[in-house]
């Protein structure tokens, strides 16, 4: 864990040094004289808001080594938080320029060059769009698949359209290394969404797995297990998730992430459960065993921890069991001797997904299940409502410090439990936290 928290921070410095290592370009060489401080502020923001939304192809690339440190949830919320602030400094580009001196207007004037004003309007309405649609996806009804599709091409575009305005201006760009250097980062940086949608996919094609069996689970959701096709199989860490590609190509738009509930000791019999909550979801419970299936991964840093002196709590909402429970049957199979506690919330009792086999964990390990019920039945005696400061003071295993924490559910639960830990002295390092958040 301090491996990765120090990686975290070796690679976020890397990130501030390539976002602002644009401006470097701007000393060496003739510049431009006599402009003032705010013409200058207005072209280093253009500068910094390019080099931005280049980062971003990397950020939602996929990497594995590079994502390590930070945790998917972590690193797609950062995604979210930089594009906005990219989009604000692009707006803010013109906008400074512009005030500063009203000849720039002629940049924006089809009269003056049609093809020019064209771009740079159609760079403007796309940074504008890519923000607007991630932020807002699912009250504009976006369907996620061609969403995702729009996300990256805008992206490409408004990153495509910015490094030939900033050569074609040349004011600080006017010599051909630093064009070079200016090409060859946004080149790459494009180059990894090329990587990203079509090399990738090559790749599986490669290695392809196909739907074994169909389960159905309580409150309509569905296990599929899915094994490989003449190959090992994915050899994942509990809590860890994949990419699923259902059918027989990997040239797909319906690729969604979705943790393991399976085991990590069995890397040849891979379980996904899902309640419907969407088109893709909600076709589970009819896909036929046989049907092909293509898996990227395994990814993600919510994983199963085994130097913890006492053992682990983990937290749930509904669905979000999933990931706890490959760390529980993970812990079965490695027969692991510490204790460990589960909060368990769900809306009633009947709608407990795996309640029946926790039942048999708890045969198996030193596993206390605390259900936690929003609409419980008559003659229940546990816990009822949420998962709240109430059950947690009361139910907290202690000491607190002995344990490694793990939190999965609706973000209104998550946001309160980690709070909660960190108020009681608990160390961040010992909270781990996964939100199903992929925009």
């Amino acid at each position: 864990m301090q491996y990765s928290y120090l990686k975290a921070s070796l690679l976020g410095a890397l990130y501030v040094v390539l976002v602002l290592s644009p401006l470097a370009l701007m000393l060496p060489g003739p510049t431009p004289t006599g402009r003032g401080f705010w013409m200058e502020f207005g072209v280093a923001l253009g500068f910094v808001g390019l080099a931005m939304l280049a980062m971003q192809f990397l950020i939602t690339g996929r990497y594995r080594n590079f994502a390590m440190g930070f945790g998917s949830d972590n690193l797609l919320q950062f995604h979210l938080a930089t594009g906005v602030v990219a989009m604000l400094l692009v707006l803010a580009h013109p906008v400074v320029i512009i005030a500063t001196d009203t000849h720039y207007l002629e940049f924006l004037d089809p009269r003056v060059n049609f093809m020019r004003s064209l771009a740079l309007a159609g760079a403007t309405f796309a940074v504008i769009a890519v923000v607007v649609t991630s932020l807002w996806r699912k009250k504009f009804r976006l369907v996620y698949e061609w969403w995702r599709v729009t996300h990256g091409g805008l992206a490409f575009i408004v990153v495509f359209v910015g490094l030939v305005h900033t050569i074609q201006v040349s004011h600080f760009t006017g010599l051909w290394w630093k064009q070079g250097i200016m090409i060859a980062v946004a080149g790459g940086a494009m180059l990894l969404l090329v990587h990203t949608r079509f090399i990738k996919p090559m790749i599986l094609k490669k290695y392809p797995y196909k739907v074994t069996d169909v389960i159905e689970e309580r409150a309509g959701g569905t296990t599929l297990v899915i094994e490989p096709v003449d190959h090992r199989g994915m050899h994942f860490e509990a809590g860890q998730f994949a990419w699923i590609t259902l059918g027989d190509s990997p040239f797909s738009l319906q690729q969604h992430p979705f943790s393991f509930s399976s085991s990590a000791e069995k890397p040849k019999r891979l379980q996904f459960t899902a309640k419907p909550a969407g088109d893709f979801t909600e076709t589970w419970r009819d896909i036929e065993p046989g049907t092909g299936a293509y898996l990227e991964g395994p990814y993600g840093a919510f994983t199963q921890r085994w130097d913890s002196p006492k053992g682990s709590v983990f937290v749930a909402g509904g669905v979000g069991v999933t990931p706890i429970m490959s760390m529980l049957r993970t812990l079965a199979q490695r027969k692991d001797s510490r204790h460990h506690m589960l909060f368990y919330a769900n809306k009633n009792w009947e709608g407990v997904i795996f309640r029946e086999e926790l039942e048999e964990l708890q045969e198996m390990l030193d596993l206390e299940v605390l259900h936690v019920l929003e609409e419980p039945p008559d003659d229940w005696d546990g816990e009822e409502g949420f998962v709240d400061l109430d059950v947690l003071e009361r139910n907290l295993p202690k000491p607190y410090g002995e344990y490694f924490y793990y939190i999965c559910g609706p973000k209104p639960m998550m946001d309160m439990v980690e709070k909660e830990l960190v108020d009681r002295g608990i160390s961040l390092p010992t909270i781990m936290s996964e939100r199903f958040e992929i925009v």
